[in-house]
């Protein structure tokens, strides 16, 4: 008789702990989305996409060096081995990709970039089967299917909109490179985060991007454009680091802690519906069907493929 109130509190706690994380991890994909359209209202000041991806990174530093150090006290001793990991890791998921979207974002439109660049899980599925001889099954070619057949309608309206530019291409081309470079972060990252914590990790991956990202930027950039903007830049810059993606990485690492990767991967669902409507009210981006239905058909793949028991 007394076990039935107890597992009824340790369900209902369970259930709250559930909640919480969905809470987190919507929140995360809320914010995460704002960052095109950040990105978008920075470059109607003359910046090149080096510079306000250091101006990011320098504003986000200080915070996740500032985690490093805390999380780093008492844990375990970093090996050459995961100091390599972090580096090579940290360098493709936070500074490539990263690079290659704010590149690709001076040439097309943000509902566009983000929905090219939510085919991450796919990419993900794909390269893990040829890194790891994993089979690509039936229903992995229909999802591939699904996903594809929504966003081609949304690629071939963007086009009709914008013109099939040189530069349009590339910023497609641009967008589809930075989804394969944070897949594949992803897939390096799993094992050194089970050693390492997710929120460790994070941090240091970040910081041997901010380093890769300022010496690209030493080397291409002149001072002027870190130096020389008006205040409105260092505010775009400031919201890009903390709004855009210190809150969005951790809340999203405490939504895999409660809910798993698979359920965080579906409700990340929400960061390009949430695109969609912030670049519509901030940048008069227009909403068409074809966008809704193209958006519905690539959000249905990547949920079948996160919920996919092989993964």
């Amino acid at each position: 008789m007394s076990k039935g109130p107890c597992r009824a509190m340790t369900e209902a706690s369970l259930g709250t702990d559930r909640n919480f994380g969905v809470a987190l991890a919507a929140l995360g994909a809320v914010l995460f989305s704002t960052k095109a359209v950040l990105v978008k209202l920075a470059y109607a000041y003359p910046l090149t996409p080096e510079a306000l991806l250091s101006l990011r990174m320098l504003f986000a530093m200080p915070v996740y060096l500032a985690v490093a150090a805390y999380l780093s006290r008492s844990a375990v001793r970093l090996s050459a081995r995961d100091l390599l990991g972090i580096g090579a890791f940290g360098l493709v998921g936070y500074y490539a990709a990263s690079l290659l979207d704010f590149a690709a974002l001076v040439r097309i439109s943000v509902d566009l970039e983000r929905l090219v660049l939510y085919t991450y899980p796919l990419i993900v599925v794909l390269l893990s089967a040829l890194a790891f001889g994993r089979p690509i099954t039936r229903n992995d070619v229909l999802v591939f299917g699904v996903a594809y057949l929504g966003l081609a309608p949304v690629l071939l309206d963007d086009r009709a909109r914008a013109g099939a530019t040189p530069a349009w291409v590339d910023g497609v081309l641009l967008v589809l490179l930075s989804a394969i470079a944070y897949a594949v972060y992803l897939i390096g990252s799993q094992k050194i985060i089970g050693r390492l914590g997710a929120k460790r990790y994070t941090a240091l991956a970040m910081l041997a991007a901010t380093g890769g990202t300022l010496l690209h930027f030493s080397l291409t950039g002149p001072a002027s454009q870190l130096l020389e903007q008006p205040a409105v830049v260092y505010g775009y810059g400031f919201a890009l680091a903390i709004f855009s993606t210190v809150l969005p990485s951790f809340l999203t690492s405490e939504g895999i802690a409660r809910i798993s990767a698979a359920n965080t991967a579906i409700i990340g669902a929400l960061g390009p519906i949430a695109t969609m409507f912030i670049s519509w009210l901030l940048l008069d981006e227009a909403i068409t069907a074809i966008q809704l239905t193209g958006t519905a058909l690539v959000l249905l793949g990547v949920r079948a493929a996160s919920r996919s028991p092989s993964r």
